[in-house]
C-alpha cells in the first residue's frame, strides 16, 4: 500500500504564516481597493477561504517545493495528488494600469521590481507558461523543477496532478505527461453519462439531454490518447468529490459502467462506499 498526500498551491486566506507575507497575490476591486487575490481551481471559481501566492518569484516556487520535500520526507509519504494541477502554476495577468501609475507627486507608485513580479494583477485564468506558444513544445518547467527535486530525494515518488479539461483546458493531460506528472482524468464518467442521456456538468449538476451512441466513449478515448508521449500513465476516475455517485448516473448499468472503467489500458480510481453513497435532490 502507498500512501499519498493532496498537495494545494494555495494558502489559508485567514491567519496565514508570516513567512507567506511577501508572496501574496493582489488585485484591485472596481473602486480600485487593493485584496488579496482568493483561490481558484483554474477555472474563474474564487474560494473565500483560500489565497493564492505569486508565482512569478522565485522564492514561491522554492518554499512550496521545499514544504512538500519537507512533509513527505518526515512522515514517509509515497506520493502527492496536486489540487488542479492542470493549472500550476496559476501565473495572473500583471494590472499594466496599477502598476504603471503615477503619484500626485510625479513619482512612480511601484516599482521596477514589482512591475517584473507582477505585484498587482488583473483576475484571469491563462497566463504566464499557459498562455505561450511553449507549451506545445515544452515541459511545464515548474512541474519540471518539481518533479526534479523530489525524485532526487525519492526516485518512486509519484507525483499525480488533476486534470479536469474543458474550455481553454484542452488536452492539458499532454503537457502533465510530458512534464513527469500522472494526469488524473475526469472525463469518462461523463462521457458515459452522455449514453444514459445524462449531461454531467464539473460542479456535479445532472442535466437531461439526447441519449448519445458508443461512439462517445470512443471519442473519448481517442481524444484523451491523442499526442500524448510514449509510455504516459494515465489514471481515470469513475467519480470525483463533485459528481455524483456512478450508481446514481449509471443506474442499472453502473456494473457496465465500471467494467469499461477497469477493462482501459489506464489505472482505475474509485472511491471507497461508492456503492453505498446517498442522493438528496434540494428543493423537491
Amino acid at each position: 500500500m502507498k500512501v499519498v498526500v493532496d498537495s494545494l498551491a494555495r494558502i489559508s486566506s485567514s491567519r496565514h504564516h508570516r513567512k507567506y507575507k511577501e508572496l501574496l497575490l493582489n488585485y484591485l476591486d472596481e473602486d480600485g481597493r487593493r485584496h488579496i487575490c482568493y483561490g481558484t481551481d483554474g477555472q474563474a471559481q474564487k474560494f473565500e477561504d483560500t489565497a493564492m501566492l505569486n508565482y512569478r518569484k522565485i522564492e514561491a516556487w522554492d518554499m512550496l517545493i521545499n514544504e512538500i520535500v519537507s512533509f513527505t520526507g518526515r512522515h514517509g509519504i509515497d506520493g502527492i495528488h496536486l489540487d488542479n494541477g492542470q493549472a500550476w502554476p496559476q501565473i495572473m495577468e500583471p494590472d499594466v494600469d496599477e502598476l504603471t501609475r503615477i503619484d500626485v507627486d510625479g513619482e512612480n507608485a511601484y516599482s521596477a521590481e514589482d512591475f517584473m513580479n507582477g505585484e498587482v494583477v488583473i483576475r484571469n485564468e491563462n497566463y504566464g507558461y499557459w498562455n505561450s506558444n511553449n507549451m506545445e513544445t515544452y515541459p511545464n518547467p515548474f512541474f519540471v523543477k518539481l518533479c526534479k527535486r523530489l525524485w532526487l530525494e525519492n526516485p518512486n515518488f509519484m507525483v499525480i496532478g488533476e486534470c479536469w479539461g474543458g474550455f481553454m483546458f484542452e488536452h492539458r493531460q499532454i503537457i502533465l505527461a510530458r512534464s513527469g506528472i500522472i494526469p488524473r482524468l475526469y472525463k469518462l464518467p461523463i462521457a458515459i453519462s452522455s449514453l444514459f442521456g445524462k449531461k454531467v456538468h464539473k460542479d456535479g449538476r445532472v442535466e437531461q439531454q439526447s441519449k448519445d451512441s458508443v461512439v462517445a466513449i470512443k471519442k473519448w478515448h481517442d481524444e484523451s490518447k491523442r499526442f500524448l508521449p510514449e509510455g504516459t500513465i494515465m489514471m481515470q476516475s469513475s467519480t470525483s468529490h463533485s459528481l455524483p455517485y456512478p450508481a446514481y448516473l449509471y443506474v442499472k448499468g453502473t456494473w457496465a459502467a465500471i467494467d469499461i472503467l477497469f477493462f482501459m489500458p489506464d489505472v482505475p480510481i474509485t472511491f471507497n462506499g461508492e456503492l453505498d453513497g446517498a442522493v438528496y435532490k434540494i428543493g423537491q
